[in-house]
């Protein structure tokens, strides 16, 4: 059997509780949200096994600039890979090719926030923000190479 997830009154379990009432009842939407908020009251935590997919309301079809922002943003990993693993392996040069991968500058300051490494955002340019980047991972594999000795 899979380890559940524990809810604690707020707003996941207020989601919880609104999908399932949605869907297996026919109350409007100011009934389940009333009903969704008493059980959320009574209910200390729970635990889940299956959390309902959340219904997408009609107003959500606009998008604001922050919105369509996160979107775009949404298409970029982060985590694809380490910075620091590899300038361990592959050394200066093979960071740098694996930053020229990442062709956006919010792209870039997104993999250096994901990965912990401090980059001046009064950086403009690409090429400036990647040396940045590899300045810093080079800084923090010092600080972990001096702490480990």
């Amino acid at each position: 059997m899979s380890k559940g997830t524990q809810l604690w009154p707020g707003d996941r379990m207020r989601e919880f509780f609104s999908a399932h009432i949605r869907r297996e009842t026919s109350l409007d939407e100011v009934g389940a949200k009333r009903l969704a908020e008493a059980l959320t009251k009574a209910v200390n935590r729970m635990l889940v096994w299956e959390m309902p997919a959340a219904p997408q309301p009609a107003a959500a079809a606009e998008k604001t600039e922050v919105t369509k922002r996160h979107a775009r943003a949404e298409n970029f990993n982060p985590y694809l890979f380490s910075a620091i693993v590899v300038l361990a392996k592959q050394g200066r040069e093979g960071l740098i090719k694996r930053l020229q991968e990442i062709k956006s500058a919010e792209h870039l300051r997104a993999f250096a926030e994901a990965q912990h490494v401090p980059v001046d955002a009064k950086l403009r340019k690409l090429d400036d923000i990647r040396k940045a980047i590899v300045a810093a991972v080079e800084q923090r594999l010092a600080d972990r190479k001096a702490a480990a000795s």
